[in-house]
């Protein structure tokens, strides 16, 4: 099942999205009116304008306005208005990633609306718990509409698989999976995954982090760097680097182009890299499979999660209520979010839409592989992770020390005690003893 763009016109649509009849979906004169101004990128941004038609038929009164910005543009203007006070420019909802959430959170909480106050509280337990444990504040209030998860898998070029002689049936663990990818180079020249080291975004390594039910930090705060599940994944990853397996990559484009030139067979990435890859390799459809991520041990947990992001009202909305609305429209509909998950990749953290049947279709570009219900499995299962108020210091941080093993062959003990040296250092967190 290949699904891109809308999925029906007119008012099919619209009622679909709505998930009302049109006599509810007329106003009672008692639904609140005015405008609500969204700031969103990419993806995200292009599936808020989908829905937008239908969140307007059930509330002809509300006018949405979504501002296509780039990620960047998103988080500038955000920032800088909290910062300077400069609050009034800024947009009634804001989209948000899980990551960044903590360090909005702890600096400007009261520059965002409570909406456990407004009553988001009756939707918490439909969302898988990871999703929901970054948004709350110390006391426990939803802080964020929870939107899509990222939750991982492996990728795989079937064909370069097949040439090299490798079933992917028998990687269960990330010792098989360092092995295909020495047997795939040795027959095909091809290199198993590239690891972007300058885009500040090694995935790969979270990723395996999260395996163990570990991250930069633990559940307690503490700076994870010294942690046996942080050297267990840094040296695997040397490994496979040492094994010649790995392309070293600037950036993830520059891995995109490997692939599409038949010079890498596999991508360690969350559910949305289905979108990247039916966009930019279109003439590869039918040559993808999608496998569970290798676990340290036969057995082991494979469960990993990779981008997700909210929505977030601004405290200076001056139509709260009407961007709540939007915000609850756009999270808890089912199918909403069963559109989004099919249409552009981005994945529903709510439950209801994740057991949903059309996850477990076959997609023709992958071969007719019901790769959702992979995902689908995997989503149920995600660690919940502690991201902190430091994330980024701690992504850059971690980021150095793995690229000073890969290009400076630093000792994979040396390079993590320096992380976490630095860590203590410009956080003022102690170490953690896991």
């Amino acid at each position: 099942m290949r699904f891109r763009g809308p999925l029906l016109c007119g008012c099919s649509l619209l009622m679909l999205l709505a998930g009302c009849t049109q006599e509810e979906a007329s106003s009672n004169g008692d639904e609140p009116t005015g405008e609500v101004t969204v700031w969103a990128w990419n993806l995200e941004a292009d599936y808020l304008i989908d829905i937008v038609p239908a969140f307007e038929e059930q509330y002809p009164e509300i006018d949405v306005n979504v501002l296509k910005l780039s990620a960047d543009q998103v988080y500038q203007r955000l920032t800088t208005g909290l910062a300077s006070g400069s609050e009034s420019q800024l947009p009634d909802i804001t989209q948000v990633e899980n990551q960044r959430f903590g360090l909005y959170l702890e600096n400007f909480e009261d520059s965002f609306t409570n909406l456990s106050e407004m009553g988001f509280d009756e939707h918490r337990e439909k969302f898988v718990e990871a999703k929901v444990a970054p948004l709350l504040n110390e006391g426990g209030d939803m802080m964020a509409f929870p939107r899509d998860i990222g939750p991982m898998g492996v990728f795989y070029r079937t064909d370069l698989f097949e040439e090299a002689g490798i079933d992917p049936e028998d990687i269960h663990t990330w010792e098989d999976y360092l092995e295909a990818g020495i047997q795939l180079r040795e027959e095909t020249g091809a290199y198993m995954f590239g690891l972007a080291l300058n885009d500040g975004n090694i995935r790969e390594y979270r990723a395996m982090l999260q395996q163990q039910d570990l991250f930069y930090f633990d559940q307690d705060g503490h700076i994870a760097a010294n942690a046996e599940a942080a050297h267990r994944s840094l040296d695997m990853l040397n490994q496979m680097d040492e094994a010649g397996i790995i392309l070293r990559a600037a950036t993830d484009n520059e891995t995109n182009a490997a692939i599409k030139n038949d010079a890498v067979a596999s991508v360690i990435s969350g559910s949305w890299q289905k979108g990247i890859i039916e966009d930019q390799m279109p003439e590869q459809e039918g040559d993808w499979g999608v496998m569970r991520l290798p676990a340290f041990e036969e057995g082991g947990a494979t469960a990993a999660n990779d981008g997700g992001s909210n929505l977030a009202i601004t405290n200076v909305s001056s139509n709260k209520e009407a961007a709540y609305l939007f915000g609850e429209f756009a999270t808890v509909n089912v199918e909403n979010q069963v559109y989004g998950g099919l249409a552009y990749g981005a994945y529903p953290a709510l439950i209801e839409a994740i057991e949903r049947p059309e996850f477990q279709e076959g997609d023709d570009f992958f071969g007719g592989q019901e790769i959702f219900s992979i995902f689908s499995e995997e989503a149920l299962n995600l660690p919940v992770i502690n991201f902190t108020s430091d994330y980024l210091r701690a992504q850059d941080a971690f980021d150095d020390g793995i690229g000073r093993v890969f290009l400076h062959d630093v000792d994979v003990d040396e390079a993590l005690e320096s992380v976490g040296n630095r860590l203590e250092a410009s956080t003022g967190r102690g170490e953690s003893d896991e």
